[in-house]
C-alpha cells in the first residue's frame, strides 16, 4: 500500500512538471490551471475522504462569501476563472475520485435534473461557436445544476447532514447584523467602496432582492426553532439570542423592503411556514412584528437610504401595489410595464410562435434581440425573470422540464415533512419545511430579477436544491432501515 502511494506521489510530481512546462510554453494562465488541476486530481486520488471534506468546506466559504458580499465576491478569481468555477472544479474532482454519485442516482429528482441539463446543453452547445463565452455564460442557469448533484453525492458519502443547519445557525446572527449595514453602505457610498481587483465591481455589491432571499431563509430558520438544536454550545441564553436575532432581522428587512421581489419572497417563505406549522409557535414572533410594523406605519417613519427611493410605509405599499397592478408611483409602474411587455413577447414567440420547441438558445442577447435593451453596451442580456429566461432560451420543452423538476422537488419536501411529523421526527420535519420555504424565496426572487442566472444566486440555489436531495435521500434510507427492523421483529 505504501509503495503504491509512493508511486502515485512520484507520478504526480512528473505530471505537475509536464503540465507546467507544456502550459508555460503555450499560455501562462493555462500553465497555472493545468498545474492546479493536476495537484487537485492527485490529492483527490491519494486522499479522497479528506479532499471531499475540503470541497464541502470550500463550498461553504463560497456560499458565505456570496451571501455577505454578493456580486463583489463573485468576481474574485484569476482572469476569467472565478471562485465559483474553481469550487465547481474541486467538486468534480471529489465526485470523480469518490464515486459518490451512485448514492444519489436512486433519486428521481436527479434524473429529472439530468434531463433538464441535457436539454439545456442541447440548446447551448450549437451556439458556442457563434457567441463564444456568452453561450456558456448564459448556460449557467442550467449548468450550475451540477452543484445539485455534487452536494448530495459528496455529503452523503463523506459529510454529515446535521452539520449544515448547525453551521448555518452559527452564522445566522452575523449575517443579520451585516445585512442592514451592508445595504446602507451600498446605497449611500457605493462609489467609495473598494473595487474587486481586476474589475470595476464594488467589493460590497448588496442587492436588496438577493439579501431579502437570505433574510427569508433566516426568518424561517428562527421561526421553526432549528437554532434550538445547537443551543447547548452557546454561552448566550437562548431567549436573549432569539429576541436579538428577530430585532436585527426586522432592521434588515425594513432596509431591503424597497425591492418588490425581495418583499414578496419574504412574505411567501413566511406564508409557507405559517400554513404548515401551528400558529401558537409564532406567537412571540408575530407580536414583535405587529408592534414594530404598527409603530412604523402609525408614526409615518421614513428612512433615507440614498438613491431614488426611501424606506417608508408609502414605499412599501407602492412596492406591493406594483406587484398586484395597483400603484401610482411612476417609476415602479414603468418598470412593471416594461417587464410585463417583455414577458408577453416571450410567451408569444414561444407558445404561439416559431420558437415553441427550441427557444432562441443560450448565447444570443435577448434584450437586444427582443428590443428591450436599457443598459449601456448591451450589459442586460436576459429578462428580469429566471423562469422567462428558460422559456425564451430553451423553449416550451425546457420550461416544462424546469417546472416538472421544481414541482417534484417541492412535493417531495412536502411529503417528507408530513411523513416526518407522523413518525415524530421533529428535526427532520423542521428541516424539510425550512428547505421548502427557503426554496420558495429563491423561486420568487428569481421571478423578479436576474438572480438565478448569476453565480451568487444560481450556485446558492442549486446547492440548496442539492442539500434538499441529500436530506430526502437520508430520510428515505432511515425509513427503509427502520422498516426492515420492524419486519425482522415481527418475523421473530
Amino acid at each position: 500500500m505504501i509503495s503504491v502511494r509512493n508511486g502515485l506521489i512520484k507520478a504526480t510530481g512528473v505530471g505537475i512538471s509536464v503540465a507546467a512546462g507544456v502550459g508555460a510554453a503555450w499560455n501562462p494562465a493555462a500553465a497555472v490551471g493545468a498545474t492546479a488541476g493536476t495537484i487537485a486530481l492527485s490529492a483527490g486520488v491519494l486522499f479522497p475522504a479528506r479532499f471531499a471534506r475540503f470541497f464541502l468546506t470550500a463550498l461553504g466559504v463560497l456560499l458565505v462569501g456570496y451571501a455577505f458580499l454578493n456580486k463583489g465576491f463573485a468576481y474574485f478569481g484569476y482572469r476569467t476563472i472565478f471562485v465559483g468555477e474553481m469550487t465547481l472544479a474541486l467538486g468534480l474532482v471529489a465526485l470523480a475520485v469518490g464515486s459518490g454519485v451512485w448514492l444519489v442516482l436512486r433519486s428521481p429528482l436527479i434524473w429529472l435534473l439530468i434531463a433538464f441539463a441535457l436539454w439545456g446543453a442541447f440548446r447551448t452547445l450549437p451556439y458556442v461557436g457563434v457567441y463564444g463565452s456568452n453561450a456558456l455564460r448564459d448556460g449557467v442557469v442550467w449548468g450550475y445544476g451540477i452543484f445539485a448533484l455534487l452536494v448530495p453525492a459528496v455529503l452523503l458519502r463523506y459529510g454529515r447532514i446535521s452539520s449544515v443547519p448547525e453551521k448555518y445557525g452559527r452564522l445566522l446572527p452575523w449575517y443579520l447584523m451585516w445585512a442592514p449595514i451592508a445595504s446602507l453602505i451600498f446605497f449611500l457610498a457605493a462609489g467609495a467602496v473598494p473595487r474587486v481587483p481586476g474589475s470595476d465591481v464594488p467589493l460590497i455589491f448588496f442587492k436588496p432582492g438577493d439579501a431579502a432571499t437570505h433574510l427569508a431563509g433566516c426568518a424561517t430558520f428562527l421561526a421553526l426553532g432549528l437554532h434550538q438544536f445547537d443551543a447547548g454550545r452557546s454561552k448566550v441564553p437562548l431567549w436573549l439570542k432569539e429576541w436579538f436575532c428577530w430585532l436585527i432581522w426586522l432592521a434588515g428587512f425594513l432596509v431591503v423592503s424597497i425591492n418588490r421581489g425581495g418583499l414578496v419572497s419574504v412574505l411567501v417563505a413566511a406564508s409557507v411556514v405559517l400554513a404548515l406549522r401551528p400558529l401558537s409557535k409564532w406567537g412571540k414572533v408575530i407580536l414583535t412584528g405587529v408592534v414594530i410594523v404598527m409603530l412604523f406605519f402609525a408614526l409615518d417613519l421614513e428612512f433615507d437610504v440614498g438613491g431614488a427611493r426611501k424606506v417608508s410605509p408609502q414605499q412599501i405599499t407602492a412596492s406591493i401595489g406594483s406587484v398586484i397592478g395597483h400603484n401610482s408611483r411612476e417609476g415602479l409602474e414603468e418598470t412593471r410595464r416594461w417587464r410585463l411587455e417583455w414577458w408577453t413577447d416571450i410567451v408569444n414567440y414561444t407558445f404561439r410562435g416559431d420558437y415553441f420547441w427550441t427557444g432562441k438558445g443560450f448565447g444570443i442577447n435577448l434584450a437586444d434581440d427582443d428590443g428591450y435593451q436599457v443598459e449601456q453596451e448591451g450589459a442586460l442580456r436576459s429578462p428580469h425573470n429566471g423562469h422567462m429566461t428558460i422559456l425564451a432560451r430553451a423553449g416550451v420543452p425546457g420550461l416544462l422540464l424546469w417546472v416538472l423538476l421544481q414541482t417534484a422537488f417541492a412535493i417531495s419536501l412536502l411529503v417528507a415533512y408530513f411523513r416526518a411529523r407522523r413518525a415524530g421526527r421533529e428535526w427532520w420535519a423542521r428541516v424539510n419545511l425550512w428547505l421548502l420555504a427557503y426554496w420558495s424565496a429563491f423561486m420568487v426572487n428569481g421571478a423578479f430579477d436576474v438572480f438565478l442566472e448569476g453565480p451568487q444566486g444560481g450556485i446558492w440555489f442549486w446547492s440548496l436544491f442539492g442539500f434538499g436531495i441529500a436530506v430526502l435521500e437520508a430520510q428515505r434510507r432511515q425509513d427503509t432501515s427502520e422498516g426492515r427492523v420492524q419486519l425482522t421483529r415481527r418475523a421473530a
